[in-house]
């Protein structure tokens, strides 16, 4: 997919929008199909049903799909037990309101139309909310093709569904279309579960789960549910009047908007867990990136609306003389994608930072609000109506959303800006503002005689704007007693989790746009920040700069000078055989970067650092310095002089990553390759094939070097 856009939330949005994109014309088939084989009649009394099951179809999976994307997304390992809950909830909970829907249904809408009511609530309380779910256990991976394809595998079944009903019969009732969508949405039902048990994993029931986010679960639900009655409250009364030819004008419409959305549809769904991942950091950045989302949602759904207006016309051509008036209701509906643009991104930014229970109380608001117009409307107006009391509501919900998400702006904007002038020195207001903040993060344990040191190299960088974060992992000698009470350096002491955990720790505490990681053992130089910055300011697509370092002793003094290796074009290969990077104090990330990867790894005692940089470089490019920036201390208690255990850890992540089968034949062979390499690394011996092995290793290592690179000067 070269032509994709190189960002990651781009490309899945592209993803996303492919999957849209594909299914457009298709179903644009499928309208004109069902059209012509229903009737306006028909096809009102399909609608009617549609909308009264759909008003309650979320509730068959209590929030636990978006349960789900919330949890597994940050933490892959999640996954078994959050999709086992999810079927199991879908199967039970389906059930349930099948039977309700069957009961109560010819209390409420239309004789015929609640005839076909349980039907229709088999295919869509159950099978298609299986579908859903699939499609956001793909997204909590961000494996956007697959999500893309189960999106849309439903519609696109009842598509080919429609077209050879059609072409065989002709004509067909309202019952007999309902039998043949429930079948094509069991279809897609039987293929999401069997693409994700082969591509994810076999799911577990854990029932403390269930009773932990079941609140949780249930509020996701409710606010899913009110997005459905506002959307499905008009269809259904306009049935419960009898107005069932209406309902066929106005349901085609409304369907034909909802197809206009599938540019936004694409945003959201590809936004979602990136939402879900960088509010683990807090809610600024969710917050800065809906901005940004919301900028282009507007652009694009303005540009649908005029094509919608201008192109209503070909209703009556399309779908049959008898959908004439569905030129203009298709009118009246086409600012709705804009409308939802605003409450659509605002309220998934809202639910990413921990804020749903606002955006639910804004969605139960604009039910009163429909349900009362629609009251007062329908009955005096018809499809009218309806059409009028939408554009009220989701006009509504926008401003209500917007305006919620901007005073929750305003207060993280207020509490960060008292947080930073609570750290850092008085002088410093107006002479950091134009430079970037870079948070330098020092996990510590144990390091009583060094944590001092590596403070004092991050405070005296020539780089102004810094923030030094010392994490004090459970330590014997608390960091508090060793370090000098200063305003810029901030102090946190937590149980003894392990350094992953103190770095991650030390991440939702910082507020910089770039991130050094330096080990309480190690010293900057003065000049490593300044350095690193200008290489990524020079290289805005790298995700991470790194130099070299210099080893010294436990006194300080310099044991090693540092090696200054040539650049390469390819770090994801070079990592494979290599690191690069001696310690994490060399390295520079983007803080967007860092989220991306999805932090450092907790369950990695050893190596965590080399394999967060095999995730790093497989989504961005990598800057290398020809200068040293850091200086690595060796004095025999660091951890990763276990050679055994970094062996084990290092293998680890190589196992991963040969597992998650995104790897080329040729990396393949590389990473065969660098496991005989790594061992030769960490176990020496003193013999001439060993010897050997090392020359032969350092010829292949000068391979992968660009001819240029030997003759030019060093980038």
């Amino acid at each position: 997919m070269n032509l994709l856009p190189k960002s990651s939330l781009a490309r899945n949005t592209g993803w996303m929008f492919l999957g849209q994109g594909l299914s457009y014309g298709l179903r644009m088939v499928y309208f004109v199909a069902i059209a012509r084989l229903l009737g306006v009649v028909q096809y009102g009394i399909v609608v009617g049903a549609f909308a009264m099951v759909n008003l309650v179809a979320e509730h068959s999976r209590l929030g636990t799909g978006t349960v789900l994307l919330r949890y597994v997304s940050p933490n892959h390992k999640r996954f078994a037990s959050y999709w086992g809950n999810t079927l199991m909830v879908v199967l039970v909970m389906g059930g349930v309101l099948i039977t309700v829907l069957h009961l109560i249904a010819p209390h409420v809408i239309d004789p015929a139309s609640a005839a076909i009511v349980a039907l229709t609530a088999l295919g869509s309380c159950f099978f298609e909310q299986i579908t859903v779910s699939a499609t956001q256990a793909f997204q909590a991976f961000q494996d956007m093709r697959l999500a893309a394809v189960f999106n849309q595998l439903t519609s696109m079944l009842r598509s080919f569904t429609a077209i050879g009903m059609l072409l065989v019969l002709h004509h067909s009732t309202a019952r007999q279309w309902v039998i043949a969508a429930a079948a094509a949405s069991a279809v897609a039902a039987l293929l999401a579960v069997t693409a994700v048990t082969v591509r994810l994993g076999w799911p577990s029931f854990s029932p403390h789960l269930v009773w932990k986010h079941g609140g949780e679960g249930v509020e996701y639900a409710f606010a899913s549910s009110t997005t459905s009655a506002y959307n499905d409250l008009d269809k259904a009364m306009l049935s419960h009047y009898g107005m069932n030819a209406a309902n066929g004008i106005y349901g085609m419409a409304y369907r034909i908007i909802e197809m206009g959305a599938a540019p936004l549809v694409a945003i959201q769904l590809a936004s979602s867990p990136r939402l879900f991942a960088l509010a683990e950091g807090g809610p600024s950045e969710p917050i800065r990136l809906g901005r940004r989302l919301l900028k282009h949602g507007l652009l694009v759904t303005a540009l649908t609306a005029l094509s919608l207006f201008v192109c209503a016309p070909l209703i009556p051509l399309l779908a049959g003389k008898g959908f004439s008036e569905g030129v203009s209701a298709l009118r009246w509906l086409c600012l709705i994608p804009v409308f939802r643009s605003v409450h659509g991104i605002t309220g998934g930014v809202l639910t990413s930072i921990g804020r749903q229970r606002y955006r639910t109380l804004t969605q139960m608001a604009v039910v009163a609000l429909n349900f009362g117009l629609n009251l007062w409307l329908i009955p005096k107006y018809g499809w009218h109506g309806a059409a009028w009391s939408s554009l009220v509501t989701d006009g509504a919900l926008g401003a209500l959303n917007w305006s919620i998400l901007q005073r929750v702006s305003k207060n993280v904007t207020g509490m960060s800006a008292t947080e930073t002038q609570s750290v850092e020195p008085q002088e410093s207001g107006s002479q950091y503002a134009s430079e970037p903040l870079v948070s330098i993060i020092i996990p510590y344990y144990n390091h009583a005689a060094f944590v001092a040191d590596a403070v004092a190299s991050a405070r005296e960088q020539t780089h102004s704007n810094v923030e030094v974060i010392v994490v004090d992992d459970g330590s014997a000698v608390p960091a508090e007693s060793l370090l000098p009470r200063t305003s810029d350096v901030r102090i946190f002491r937590t149980a003894n989790q392990g350094v992953s955990a103190a770095r991650n720790f030390g991440y939702r505490q910082s507020s910089g746009e770039f991130l050094i990681f330096l080990d309480s053992d190690d010293r900057l130089l003065p000049d490593a920040v300044a350095t690193h910055l200008q290489a990524l300011e020079r290289n805005p697509q790298a995700g991470l700069s790194f130099g070299s370092a210099r080893i010294i002793d436990e006194h300080g003094a310099e044991t090693r000078p540092a090696n200054i290796c040539r650049p390469r074009t390819n770090y994801f290969a070079m990592l494979l055989e290599s690191n690069p990077i001696a310690c994490p104090g060399g390295a520079m990330i983007r803080r967007s970067a860092f989220v991306d990867a999805g932090f450092f790894d907790e369950s990695f005692r050893n190596a965590d650092d080399y394999h967060l940089y095999l995730r790093l470089a497989r989504r961005f490019p990598f800057v290398q310095q020809n200068t040293c920036v850091v200086e690595y201390r060796k004095h025999g208690g660091g951890k990763s002089e276990n050679k055994e255990r970094m062996i084990v850890a290092v293998m680890t992540a190589l196992d991963e990553l040969e597992n998650g089968n995104l790897l080329t034949p040729s990396e393949r062979r590389r990473l065969r390759h660098g496991r005989a390499r790594w061992l030769h690394v960490f176990r020496p011996q003193n013999t001439l094939a060993y010897r050997l092995r090392g020359l032969y290793y350092s010829f292949c290592a000068m391979s992968t070097v660009p001819l240029r690179y030997y003759f030019w000067p060093r980038r």
